[in-house]
């Protein structure tokens, strides 16, 4: 394994940065809209998912502040549950990023679509792929160079995401806010189950500081800190501008805007902001995709360090990133924009991001079960500890109960797509111990 020079190390401001930036995509211009099939009530499934989340972070606070090592929740369910359970949770989180990541750049090109008056499909396809192409070499230079880019495009989008609410509050219709609290033909229960649910996906990456612990700066006290202050900022921004956005707009022109932020910044200045909203959801796609694929090649790193993964996966370029992770992930991106070409497929696509959530939920709730094993073994039993780890738990639980059982076979599925290569490392390691 080449070790990382410690001046390619990051500080809190950076990783904090990879988490926000990770968390705040094109997930907070879209899901308005989303959620507005279930009328107001989606600002409680925006609190609760918040809320989970940020009980999620406290758990992978506590995790991340035993050791310094880069794997985040594989390293954590491996070390409380063993080899079998880590490489799955290793397998299924992998996938679940590169599966994720052809999204980000689609929805970028759309964005730059709507700027340019329309692009026709197979331009679609070569700007998503010279997108992922450029910024997978941008992700070679290494986690400083990359991480300060990082930083700088998580100012660019988060503080208008800021603005924009804490000026719009003085705007609200609060007879808007009364009088549709439950559009949906849900009950009250279901509907804000429904709605946390969907607000998830904001939240997926919360954990994402924890996996290049091993190139952070102090890192037991350093990502703890990072992780849960980049969820709490996300989360400020989720909440505040879910409530100006269906306060200013209504539900029912929620549900036909294709620009939720652009509308309410009409209402409440006047004027055109389609332009502006539009290239800050660009900024805010890059940066979300940038910081996915910071991610995505330390997560079978981990796994191949510890004999898991095919050891190629260890090698590194001069400055520590972990390359054959980045490219073999930007490469399995490629057929999923390909796909994204046909609108039939397209949806089928969204369907997947659905998948995503779930298999996260799952990978969310191994690592739970992870940390209240470790407490208990280690005899740190305290009320705060099992309430956190029990909350959680709960959450993660009821967060699954709303996801279909169709789902939660598909994101088993995927699992078990994993298996093959399971059972190679392992005929390779007996073939070693024989030898």
């Amino acid at each position: 394994m080449t070790s990382t020079p410690s001046q390619d190390k990051i500080g809190l401001w950076p990783l904090t940065s990879l988490v926000t930036g990770n968390l705040v995509g094109s997930g907070v211009y879209l899901l308005p809209a989303t959620l507005a099939i279930y009328g107001v009530i989606s600002i409680s499934g925006w609190i609760m998912a918040s809320l989970g989340a940020i009980l999620l972070s406290l758990v992978f606070a506590n995790l991340s502040s035993r050791q310094a090592k880069t794997g985040g929740p594989y390293l954590y369910a491996r070390e409380a549950f063993g080899d079998t359970v880590g490489y799955y949770v290793c397998w299924g989180y992998w996938v679940l990023m590169w599966m994720s990541n052809p999204a980000l750049a689609i929805g970028a090109v759309g964005y730059i679509s709507s700027l340019c008056g329309g692009l026709s499909q197979l331009t679609h396809f070569w700007l998503e792929v010279m997108i992922v192409a450029s910024l997978t070499a941008f992700n070679l230079a290494g986690m400083k160079v990359t991480c300060r880019t990082e930083l700088g495009i998580t100012a660019l989008k988060v503080i208008p995401l800021l603005i924009l609410p804490l000026i719009g509050l003085y705007f609200i219709d609060f007879s808007t806010l009364t009088q549709h609290v439950n559009v949906s033909d849900k009950s009250f229960g279901m509907a804000l189950n429904a709605a946390t649910l969907a607000a998830m996906w904001a939240f997926v990456g919360l954990e994402t500081g924890t996996i290049p612990a091993g190139q952070v700066y102090d890192a037991c006290r350093t990502v703890p800190r990072a992780t849960i202050l980049g969820t709490v900022i996300a989360a400020a921004v989720y909440i505040l501008g879910a409530i100006v956005v269906m306060g200013v707009v209504s539900p029912h022109d929620l549900l036909q805007s294709k620009a939720p932020y652009a509308d309410a910044a009409e209402r409440i200045f006047g004027g055109a902001w389609g332009a502006p909203v539009t290239v800050a959801a660009i900024i805010s796609c890059l940066g979300s995709l940038n910081g996915y694929l910071i991610i995505v090649g330390r997560i079978p790193y981990g796994a191949a360090q510890d004999g898991l993964f095919p050891k190629f996966f260890t090698r590194t370029t001069s400055h520590g990133t972990p390359y054959w992770g980045v490219l073999i992930s930007s490469l399995c991106s490629v057929p999923l924009l390909f796909i994204s070409l046909k609108n039939t497929l397209m949806e089928q696509f969204n369907f997947v991001i659905e998948i995503a959530v779930t298999l996260i939920l799952l990978v969310y709730t191994v690592s739970v079960l992870a940390y209240l094993k470790v407490i208990i073994q280690e005899r740190q039993v305290t009320f705060y500890k099992i309430t956190l780890g029990v909350s959680a738990l709960i959450f993660t639980g009821w967060s699954l109960w709303a996801a279909s059982f169709k789902m939660v076979g598909l994101s088993l599925l995927i699992l078990i797509l994993g298996i093959p290569m399971r059972l190679w490392m392992q005929r390779k390691k007996f073939c070693m111990d024989q030898a």
